[in-house]
């Protein structure tokens, strides 16, 4: 114990006290905090100058179209429907004289076969692709309420058309989100890639330490006088908790970001999760990060050098991409078998549970089983990743192979 202690407090130190590790704990917060600065001290007029230079437009950004019917069907163009943007004009030439006037930013013709050509013409004086449709959808809006005989009703049931009303077949798993929302699938998406991403990039970690002793012969020197196990656990831990307090850091600055600048952090309802989600997010962060980190730790110490291994990577972190590959049934079906499957399986449990958590209505013992057999698997691989450790000088300068890696990390 007193040796795996004292591998954990190297391990840790050594990580927080490395350049990158600062300057990746500094830039990450520091980079948002200075895009906030720049935005909140640039003024409403830098602003509109900013949005000028995209799209071209001064002062006749208030101007009208015009709109020449000679087809007979658009004979009203209500404010409600154009909010002032469209106006009728009698004639084609009427409409050209008000363009070069400058009373107009262009105007629209409908021809006399409009109902056999659904063609419309569009007369401007510039072809600036940004500005050159921002009136199409008001323009079709019109033609809608005029071709539907100008009843505003009909027009209003023809845009609105239906609302759709879902019922939950098991109300043990129904859902409380609104799915015609699209933060109910933007926010299991972003927790999604966040899992992802903070799983393989912490448990990458263990693969560039390992290698870098392997490759300077510390590793042999520490066997010689640490057990595989505890040399194992102590770069395991020592290596998580600089993970984790690195995560805090980023979080406990953005923050204290938004207090510091003034700025609310209003979320919607459906982002304020419930507390018993945190929690779920750590544990299952330690689990996947026990889980990968075993297995990027096991590879390089079986890889001869750290190229080899992070080239073997990509095997390791297949599931994982496989669940982003299929996170939109993930989202839509959260409750269907393949996201079941997905969530109980331990390469994909850490990221495919947390989706379906954070969507909600997973039932519990599916939350536990998801654990169970995540924790088991990691203690099996913390045993097998210590019997490569135990072996990794006979195997220093074999290529590798990911049969080998496998084969190795089952032997007893």
């Amino acid at each position: 114990m007193n040796k795996t202690w004292s591998v954990f407090k190297h391990e840790f130190l050594k990580t927080v006290s490395r350049r990158s590790f600062i300057l990746t704990l500094i830039l990450v917060p520091l980079i948002p905090a200075l895009v906030l600065w720049i935005l909140g001290n640039l003024s409403d007029s830098q602003s509109q100058s900013l949005q000028q230079v995209f799209t071209g437009s001064q002062a006749q950004s208030a101007l009208p179209y015009g709109l020449v019917d000679k087809s007979g069907l658009l004979t009203e163009a209500p404010d409600w429907v154009t909010e002032g943007t469209i106006v009728l004009i009698p004639s084609s030439a009427e409409a050209r004289q008000q363009l070069q006037q400058g009373k107009l930013k262009g105007y629209y013709e409908v021809p006399q076969d409009y109902l056999n050509s659904g063609s419309v013409l569009l007369y401007r004086e510039d072809v600036n692709p940004v500005t050159g449709f921002e009136q199409t959808t008001t323009m079709e809006n019109l033609i809608a309420y005029n071709l539907l005989g100008r009843d505003q009703d009909l027009y209003l049931k023809y845009t609105n058309p239906v609302s759709f009303v879902v019922e939950e077949v098991n109300p043990a798993i129904a859902e409380s989100r609104d799915i015609e929302d699209p933060l109910a699938f933007f926010i299991p998406y972003g927790v999604t890639l966040f899992f992802y991403m903070i799983v393989f990039i912490t448990s990458s970690m263990l693969l560039s330490a390992v290698g870098k002793d392997k490759d300077n012969r510390v590793m042999e020197m520490l066997l010689s006088s640490v057990r595989p196990t505890s040399l194992f656990i102590g770069k395991l831990t020592g290596l998580g908790l600089a993970s984790l307090l690195q995560l805090a850091i980023w979080f406990g600055s953005a923050l204290l970001l938004l207090r510091f600048t003034g700025q609310t952090f209003a979320l919607p309802i459906e982002m304020n999760f419930s507390p018993s989600l945190y929690i779920y997010g750590v544990l299952f962060f330690i689990v996947g990060f026990v889980f990968y980190g075993s297995l990027m730790a096991g590879i390089g110490a079986m890889a001869p050098n750290l190229r080899e291994g992070s080239q073997s990577t990509f095997m390791v972190a297949l599931p994982l991409i496989l669940t982003l590959v299929a996170i939109n049934s993930l989202i839509q079906m959260p409750h269907g078998s393949l996201a079941t499957i997905l969530s109980l399986l331990p390469p994909t449990a850490p990221v495919a549970m947390m989706t379906r958590l954070t969507i909600g209505g997973v039932p519990g013992w599916q939350i536990a089983l998801a654990f169970g057999l995540l924790a088991l698997t990691d203690v099996f691989l913390i045993k097998g990743v210590s019997n490569l450790f135990r072996s990794q000088h006979l195997l220093t300068g074999s290529k590798f192979s990911f049969k080998l890696f496998l084969r190795e990390l089952a032997r007893r």
